[in-house]
């Protein structure tokens, strides 16, 4: 790590960068308008843009857009587009369109397109979906098109199957929520 990375990291602890392009990190939580990481470790990051590359990273929020190239992340959302090239996420959001070259996610939402190469999701809700070489599990989306090869988990009947059984549990669920705050209430 240089030394303009130790300030860098050292700064964003308690405060706020303009732009901030570092490599080597490790850091809990960071706040930025332009970032651009390479080989760091970040728990929370909050961000106007983000280029971030073979990192690994627990939350990150940006205004715009988000572009990652072999990184792991438990939860990446972007207001604008997102992209990920050879790289993994539990969850990622999208204002605007997600692009997936070799990767994927578990949870993929997106106010636009989805597009995947190369990887798959478990669940994908989207306008448009297109898949080509990968998998997916289940597909919400207005237009959805898929390559010859590309495998899916959960067919018509199967996804009717799953959204019954999520909305009974849902409903199980808040209904204790609802029964539990009654009994607090009433204490």
């Amino acid at each position: 790590m240089t030394e303009r990375d130790t300030d860098a990291a050292q700064a964003a602890e308690p405060g706020r960068f303009e732009d901030l392009d570092a490599e080597d990190i490790v850091i809990k939580k960071l706040d930025a308008d332009n970032l651009t990481l390479s080989g760091s470790a970040v728990g929370l990051a909050t961000v106007r843009d983000a280029t971030i590359t073979s990192s690994a990273l627990g939350l990150v929020g940006a205004t715009h857009d988000v572009a990652l190239s072999t990184v792991a992340a438990m939860a990446v959302g972007a207001q604008g587009d997102l992209g990920m090239e050879r790289s993994g996420a539990g969850a990622v959001v999208a204002g605007g369109d997600i692009r997936v070259t070799q990767g994927g996610s578990e949870l993929m939402f997106a106010a636009g397109s989805v597009a995947v190469e190369q990887g798959g999701a478990g669940v994908i809700a989207a306008r448009e979906v297109a898949i080509k070489d990968g998998w997916v599990g289940l597909v919400a989306a207005r237009d959805v098109e898929l390559a010859d090869g590309v495998e899916v988990m959960f067919g018509p009947r199967e996804a009717a199957v799953f959204g019954a059984a999520l909305g009974a549990i849902a409903g199980l669920v808040f209904g204790l929520v609802a029964r539990c705050r009654g009994t607090h209430r009433e204490r």
